[in-house]
């Protein structure tokens, strides 16, 4: 008896309970147990929030997933409309797991024989207009203000670079919401400038006899 009253007691002490009277042992007990109840609804609480977090974040890449497939569609209907105004047609396959994304191209729309899914294969013209038709369809899809475009001509032939430029014109014009910037070392005397078309035509370079090198050059 005397043994285990005296671990009761030493485990008392532990718990700091040496309290003798009884009313104040209650409101210890009371305390005690609000505490406790206290911190049992707050992990509930963080149990639900967590429960909500998982299903939004399932929620959310889900329609992640739904969204990227849409880009990755239109993304290929452009391409291919885009490649149709020069007589080709293409397909953009996307590698999601891998994250990359493979050319289809196909240089004459009536023969499926001269399709290639290799672009090294492709004239330096044909690469070209084929990227440029690639970056018109990703960016339909892009909510940036300003868009530029720098010697995107250099490797066109002159009817490519025609249906090119015609293109970008007539696309540019048509997102009055944003801005474009198409920077060539070409002549453009064929366009016409109107209220949504500038052209700024940079001064020839003059030589300076003592270095030999150009000088800085301005817009008009």
């Amino acid at each position: 008896f005397w043994r285990r009253k005296k671990k009761i007691d030493a485990e008392k002490n532990r718990r700091n309970m040496s309290e003798i009277d009884p009313a104040l042992a209650r409101d210890k007990y009371l305390r005690a147990k609000h505490d406790l109840d206290s911190k049992m609804t707050q992990i509930d609480t963080i149990k639900r929030n967590v429960l909500a977090l998982e299903h939004d974040l399932k929620d959310r890449r889900k329609r992640w997933r739904q969204f990227r497939s849409h880009i990755a569609q239109m993304t290929n209907l452009s391409f291919d409309e885009f490649l149709n105004k020069k007589g080709s047609s293409g397909e953009v396959e996307f590698d999601h797991e891998a994250g990359q994304l493979n050319l289809i191209v196909q240089k004459d729309n009536r023969d499926q024989k001269s399709q290639t899914k290799d672009v090294k294969a492709l004239s330096g013209g044909e690469r070209s207009y084929a990227t440029l038709s690639l970056l018109l369809a990703i960016g339909e899809s892009l909510e940036t203000p300003f868009r530029v475009m720098d010697e995107f001509d250099v490797f066109l032939d002159p009817v490519a670079r025609k249906i090119a430029l015609k293109t970008l014109v007539k696309t540019a014009k048509s997102m009055e919401h944003r801005q474009f910037i198409f920077i060539t070392p070409q002549d453009v005397s064929n366009l016409t400038t109107d209220p949504k078309l500038k052209i700024f035509t940079m001064k020839p370079p003059a030589r300076n006899a003592i270095v030999g090198g150009p000088q800085q050059q301005t817009l008009d």
